[in-house]
């Protein structure tokens, strides 16, 4: 009977990573993605794109469990209140370096399309800081990530 909720629940809601809690670790940077995605003036391909691209080669799956994951983050962004729900996740599971590569995720991301706009950048900082990065991580996160998005500093 167990093993059939077990199931039940696995098919539902994604694979577990066997460390407890990999489902909401998944969804809350999933969520940080896709709002990061949907900051600029228009969610673009290219973002869409590059976020399915770091949940992928993050989380070892499938392209298409990646864009399911967004999915299921979109309706969580839906229902949220804010973003402290998914940062709250990841301070509780991830270890500093782990969180500071969420938020280098979300930075390749925002500049992905090219263009790295004043909400872009204010969400990319008050994520750093809700994840309780320091303001010279945050700087070096930003620079890397316009450097390699071809996107002049501003």
């Amino acid at each position: 009977m167990i093993g059939k909720l077990k199931k039940l629940l696995v098919e539902t809601l994604g694979e577990d990573d066997g460390q407890g809690g990999g489902h909401d670790l998944r969804l809350a940077t999933a969520a940080l993605l896709l709002e990061m995605a949907r900051a600029g003036d228009d969610e673009t391909p290219e973002e869409r794109r590059e976020a399915e691209t770091m949940l992928a080669r993050h989380f070892a799956i499938e392209r298409d469990a990646a864009e399911g994951l967004l999915a299921r983050a979109a309706d969580s962004l839906e229902h949220s209140v804010s973003l402290f729900e998914f940062t709250r996740v990841l301070n509780a599971t991830l270890s500093a370096a782990e969180r500071r590569k969420v938020v280098e995720m979300v930075a390749e991301v925002a500049a992905s399309d090219g263009h790295f706009d004043k909400h872009e950048q204010h969400l990319l900082s008050k994520l750093a800081d809700l994840l309780h990065l320091r303001r010279a991580e945050y700087a070096s996160i930003r620079a890397n990530a316009l450097q390699r998005g071809g996107v002049a500093p501003r």
